[in-house]
């Protein structure tokens, strides 16, 4: 994790506080002190424009896939650096194929990790699913195949 340290001197004059307490003509003076903050590294992915779930029709499983497309926001609170995790959820796909990153990915039975930077500012991206269905699927409604998180470095 990258943690950002700031420091701040604070000068913090003792003469309006003693006033009352002191007598005309008396002394003042002035105490310094440090403060520091350690930022923890945040990502948030939000999940713009991707469908809850996956409707398959009669025509899809012929097919044998769907495609599905979905855009993404990441906001990082501190660091340039995170991970995108591509998870998939055990059911109606063989594999699920993700375009969007840097080529195809497949997606099969582990998680697949990418290294991801960003500029400070939040960043868009946008991926495109084909969701290769197994022989066994059936038309229906069913959670989306893949589950997508980000993880700051």
């Amino acid at each position: 994790m990258r943690r950002r340290r700031s420091a701040l001197w604070v000068t913090l004059p003792l003469a309006g506080l003693a006033m009352s307490s002191m007598p005309a003509g008396a002394e003042s003076g002035s105490v310094r002190f440090a403060v520091s903050a350690f930022v923890k590294s945040r990502v948030t992915l939000e999940a713009v424009d991707q469908p809850a779930q996956l409707t398959l029709s009669t025509d899809d499983i012929a097919r044998g896939y769907k495609e599905v497309s979905a855009h993404y926001q990441v906001r990082q609170h501190a660091g340039r650096r995170y991970l995108l995790r591509l998870s998939p959820r055990v059911g109606v796909t063989r594999h699920v194929e993700i375009r969007g990153l840097s080529g195809t990915l497949v997606l099969q039975q582990d998680d697949v990790e990418v290294y991801r930077t960003s500029a400070s500012k939040p960043e868009t991206f946008a991926l495109s699913y084909r969701f290769v269905l197994d022989p066994a699927a059936r038309p229906g409604t069913y959670a989306l195949p893949v589950h997508v998180s980000a993880t700051p470095l």
